[in-house]
């Protein structure tokens, strides 16, 4: 027995047999074994280091879809996202009506009112009877370019004259009364509500205001017999049919002189040169 065969012997065969060629090749197969890949998962081995079914990937999980989506909006009309526009949070919008003025502008024309008169710095009751003779002396006279501005706005025993209002707001004035559409009606509810048959001011607004009101159809909503009814915001429907026959039965009967197209007289017909 050589020296080497007796060293083996003497370990007890504790280090595994090597091949003919020193296991070479197992180290190989060993370094050739592919690393752990993260979107790479391989099926249990069996013996050899072979997988029964390969290499499985795990795909990304997709949303599917169901049905056809949101209506297409047309692109020639609209040149943006108009679905994502809805998606984002809503703004609030809005727009001005040509008949009357705006809320503010309004407000600011008020004010100069009550700065005419030097009211402005007075108390707050004072202020609010004066904007309620305002307001009720559009109901009972309207708001005509063409009418008279004789008369006073009267507040306790105060008087103030018509026509230095009249003036200010010059052709504004039907757009100015719009504005306050719903609180001319307010007023006129409120002289409806407070008839007192011992109270000669009283009596006398109620009758000026259900004269105004039968004159227009609208004896049974005497409380919208002001010019500026129809431009109310909290009127229904039943009210606003009212307001059509109304109009219907007034206006054919009636000249508004500021819209109308006057004939030229006599003689003023421009001539033709030969």
């Amino acid at each position: 027995m050589s020296k080497q065969q007796s060293e083996q012997s003497q370990r007890g065969g504790s280090e595994p047999e090597q091949g003919e060629y020193g296991g070479l090749f197992s180290q190989a197969a060993v370094a050739s074994a592919p690393a752990k890949s993260p979107v790479a998962r391989a099926s249990p081995p069996v013996k050899g280091g072979i997988s029964v079914a390969g290499v499985t990937r795990a795909a990304p999980v997709v949303e599917r879809r169901v049905g056809k989506g949101p209506v297409p909006v047309d692109p020639r009309k609209f040149r943006y996202d108009v679905n994502r526009g809805r998606a984002m949070p809503a703004l609030d919008f809005g727009a001005s009506r040509a008949d009357r003025m705006d809320a503010s502008d309004a407000g600011d024309m008020l004010e100069r009112i009550h700065e005419l008169f030097g009211i402005d710095r007075e108390s707050e009751n004072i202020v609010a009877a004066f904007d309620k003779a305002l307001f009720f002396e559009h109901t009972i006279n309207g708001a005509s370019l063409l009418q008279s501005s004789r008369g006073v706005l009267s507040v306790g025993s105060s008087t103030f004259e018509l026509s230095l209002i009249k003036q200010l707001l010059g052709v504004d004035q039907r757009r100015f009364f719009r504005a306050f559409s719903d609180e001319i009606t307010a007023v006129n509810r409120e002289v409806l509500a407070g008839l007192d048959p011992y109270n000669a001011g009283s009596v006398e607004k109620h009758g000026q205001l259900i004269q105004v009101a039968v004159e227009r159809g609208l004896q049974k909503f005497p409380h919208l017999a002001h010019d500026s009814s129809d431009a109310g915001l909290v009127l229904s429907v039943e009210e606003r049919v009212a307001l059509m026959a109304s109009k219907r039965l007034v206006l054919p009967s009636v000249t508004n002189n500021a819209d109308q197209l006057h004939a030229r007289a006599a003689g003023t017909r421009p001539v033709a040169s030969g």
